[in-house]
């Protein structure tokens, strides 16, 4: 009975442990139900209706005021995804809106959505206007006019990035704006209007008790590229499974890299390797077509029970430093790295036994820049990586402790 007891009482910890991991890995959920428009309501100006099962507004020359469709929620951390279609006229999809009494009804930012090449920027209604414009080269190249595009907006903290059809278009770092409010589509007052929204889904971002989030949605590798044949499996686990003929630590382009830069922050991850595994977890990387000379590799390797190692052995700092004790498991087991990176000092704590804590600036390295972006390495071996948590340290109060 004792023995049953003990059982229980570690399988409780296990599953509350399990959960606080995964607790911002939530689904999308519909914001839109496909016939009605439950859980919005218009505010006037223009005419919002479901046809199809779309949203369609419309609204003519003559209307002066700006027709919104406004949520009836307001949201804080997210990431909401949708399509749409511009048929004539210009839209936006606001967040962390304001309704506010008078012409435009909400303050606020909005992606902007229209045929120009301004589609895709983030503008800030009632405040600073214009806060970042689009790279009007990388519109012509991913914007489909007059057909179905894919928006997504990540708003995290003070951290804002729009993507259109996959690819990063405006972002915001530590930005003063507001951090919660309303969604809202947007019919442009003083022009013919004709706007279609659909798919519209959000998972909402709720950091775990100890205020990391979940690198990975679970299901895609929505936030990282890659040209290597990385797959998402199932459980949260990532695994790269090299295709004939891969070859090489040198395609940097085969190596899964986030879609944008990281500056102090504690990443925790868990890998595992099959035997003569290799891989690294880059950190701070400036160029991602040359992570190795632009960056800093903390080394996997399939090294487990090696007397004498070094910087290149696992657990170490390509190099720099070796680690103070091989703690690797066989290859076949998990392992888990918590590493941090806060201004220059460097921190490596692997298994449970911390083994690099060293100064940057005073190793040839320390010219690396001091943010940039985490990429794993594609040595064209099997390898899984999976709970891979972030906590982004911008307090400069938590980032000395």
């Amino acid at each position: 009975m004792y023995r049953s007891l003990i059982i229980a009482l570690v399988l409780i910890v296990m599953l509350v442990a399990a959960t606080d991991m995964t607790l911002a890995a939530e689904e999308f959920k519909p914001l839109f139900d496909g016939k009605t428009l439950k859980g919005w309501n218009a505010l006037p100006g223009g005419k919002w209706e479901v046809k199809d099962g779309v949203i369609l507004g419309t609204s003519a020359k003559s209307e002066r005021r700006h027709g919104l469709l406004a949520s009836d929620k307001e949201y804080t951390d997210f990431v909401v995804q949708f399509k749409f279609l511009v048929v004539k006229g210009d839209s936006g999809f606001y967040f962390r809106s304001e309704k506010v009494k008078g012409a435009v009804g909400v303050h606020g930012f909005q992606m902007e959505i229209d045929n120009s090449k301004e589609v895709g920027g983030l503008y800030e209604t009632g405040g600073r206007a214009w806060t970042k414009r689009p790279d009007p080269k990388l519109i012509e190249k991913i914007y489909k006019p007059g057909k179905w595009n894919q928006g997504s907006i990540t708003a995290i903290g003070k951290n804002v990035t729009v993507r259109l059809n996959g690819e990063i278009t405006a972002e915001l770092k530590n930005d003063k704006g507001r951090v919660k409010g309303y969604f809202a589509m947007q019919l442009h007052g003083g022009m013919d209007m004709e706007v279609m929204f659909k798919d519209i889904e959000i998972r909402e971002e709720k950091p775990a008790a100890d205020g990391f989030r979940p690198m990975f949605n679970g299901k895609d590798l929505t936030g990282w590229k890659t040209t290597g044949n990385w797959k998402v499996l199932k459980d949260n686990v990532i695994a790269l499974e090299p295709r004939p003929g891969e070859r090489g630590w040198t395609r940097y382009d085969a190596y899964l890299t986030t879609d944008r830069k990281y500056k102090d922050f504690i990443i925790d991850l868990e890998f595992k390797f099959k035997k003569g595994g290799n891989s690294g977890v880059f950190l701070r990387v400036g160029d991602p077509k040359s992570q190795v000379n632009s960056g800093f590799e903390v080394q996997i390797l399939d090294t487990h029970g090696k007397k004498k190692f070094g910087a290149h052995d696992c657990g170490g700092v390509i190099g720099t430093s070796g680690p103070s004790k091989m703690m690797v498991k066989p290859a076949g087991e998990w392992n888990r790295y918590i590493i941090s990176v806060i201004g220059s000092q460097l921190k490596v704590n692997l298994n449970g036994e911390q083994i690099q804590d060293f100064d940057m600036s005073k190793t040839k390295l320390k010219n690396r820049p001091l943010s940039g972006y985490i990429g794993f390495q594609d040595e064209a071996k099997y390898l899984w990586y999976r709970n891979v948590r972030i906590k982004e340290l911008t307090d400069k109060k938590e980032a000395s402790k």
